[in-house]
């Protein structure tokens, strides 16, 4: 039998228990009370965070814009800031500062760090994104032409067997026939390509393995030796001969000069220090083992006789700091004493005609002709002819041309400029 005194005792118990359990709730729904509040500031802060991101890219792309814009790389080492300072975009703000690097008043070539600042949103979330860019060398294509038709006045194609691996472009129109490969991405000024049959999906595909980009903005085209490296060549550190000049390199890093004007006659002389040599007023005959780096140019002609090679070669040793810039006023011409397979490291640029084979339409066909590095020209020159009905080689050589990654960061001395920027770096430096 219960009495009321035990009813009571249950009682108290039922209520001590309800009482315990009811703070347990309240702690729980506290704390989920409090993680939801921390979760909706959370939540907030990201996406004030996002929004500051997306204000300092368009930051960085206002401050690319503007080194663009200016006639040339800003002088000084000084870090400055550009359009007005603080902006305000959306419910956010941002500030654009460029700081050039404290080597350019004496660099030929000009690096800048981008900086975009920005805050936004109510938690004031700041973040600073940087963007290292630098002024871009006609040296960075692994082929560039001015022109797709020939100084003749020929088109010139791009055939099945040719593999081009870097950045393409041309400041006009490609003509295509077969499929040749290409790895990098290929631009044209052009709106289209023009096919010497059917266009794909017919018997005609080129292999645009690094994208196709057409209606291409143009990269102008110097039509002159740079003032630049003249004047450095002129200087104590640099090397100037007056006439029809040779020049073997040696793999010690010496150059042997036969130059009438100068009275050397396989004369073997130091590299030049600023790594410049310029011979004015005739024709550069070329050929051997390179070690350093150097640009060679000559107002005339080029003519490679035989094969140049780097000491330390880069396709077996990527951290080979040897580089070589070739740079014609005229043609550069794979003279016709040259080997049946001839091999050429280097950036090679024709400022005002082509890279060619001297009596390239003479049968039989040659040997192969690899190139390692980069080809600029002004009109596309012919290296060879084939069979428009069968794509075979009729005279001249097989291309086999292969670029020099190391091209994307590094200059050959005084090189050409483009008058545009790379991309070197991209950092997002800071999320508070």
């Amino acid at each position: 039998m219960r009495t009321n005194r035990g009813r009571q005792g249950e009682e108290g118990f039922v209520l001590i228990t309800f009482y315990m359990v009811l703070a347990v709730v309240l702690i729980l729904v506290g704390a989920m009370m409090t993680h939801a509040v921390a979760e909706g500031w959370s939540a907030q802060r990201s996406q004030a965070s996002t929004q500051a991101f997306y204000l300092t890219e368009a930051a960085l792309d206002q401050g690319y814009r503007w080194l663009q814009s200016q006639a040339g790389p800003p002088g000084g080492s000084a870090p400055f800031v550009i359009n007005g300072g603080v902006q305000n975009l959306g419910n956010g703000q941002f500030l654009v500062t460029i700081d050039p690097d404290d080597a350019n008043p004496t660099s030929y070539v000009k690096r800048y760090s981008i900086q975009g600042w920005a805050s936004a949103g109510a938690g004031a979330a700041v973040r600073r994104t940087d963007m290292v860019v630098q002024v871009q060398s006609f040296a960075e294509f692994a082929y560039l032409t001015n022109s797709e038709i020939s100084s003749s006045g020929s088109k010139v194609w791009f055939i099945t067997v040719d593999h081009i691996e870097g950045p393409t472009h041309t400041n006009s129109q490609f003509s295509m026939n077969g499929k040749p490969t290409f790895d990098g991405l290929v631009s044209s000024v052009s709106a289209s390509i023009n096919y010497y049959s059917p266009p794909p999906p017919g018997g005609n595909a080129p292999n645009f393995n690094g994208g196709l980009q057409l209606n291409a903005p143009a990269k102008p085209y110097p039509a002159s030796i740079p003032a630049a490296l003249i004047t450095a060549a002129a200087s104590a550190s640099g090397k100037t001969f007056n006439g029809n000049t040779t020049l073997t390199f040696l793999a010690n890093g010496n150059i042997q000069v036969t130059n009438a004007s100068a009275g050397l006659n396989n004369a073997v002389l130091p590299p030049p220090a600023n790594g410049v040599v310029y011979v004015n007023g005739g024709t550069l005959t070329l050929q051997g083992t390179m070690k350093g780096q150097m640009t060679v140019a000559a107002s005339g002609d080029i003519n490679f006789v035989d094969s140049i090679t780097y000491s330390d070669n880069p396709q077996t040793n990527p951290n080979s700091t040897d580089l070589l810039g070739v740079l014609a006023g005229g043609n550069a011409i794979i003279s016709t004493s040259a080997p049946t397979n001839i091999t050429v490291q280097a950036s090679v640029m024709a400022l005002n005609k082509s890279f060619t084979v001297s009596n390239y339409w003479i049968g039989p066909p040659k040997g192969t002709l690899t190139l390692y590095g980069g080809l600029n020209q002004a009109n596309r020159g012919p290296v060879g002819t084939f069979s428009g009905s069968t794509g075979s080689k009729l005279s001249g050589y097989t291309k086999d041309y292969h670029y020099d990654t190391r091209l994307q960061n590094m200059i050959p001395p005084y090189f050409p400029l483009t008058g545009s920027y790379s991309t070197l770096s991209w950092n997002d430096e800071s999320n508070t």
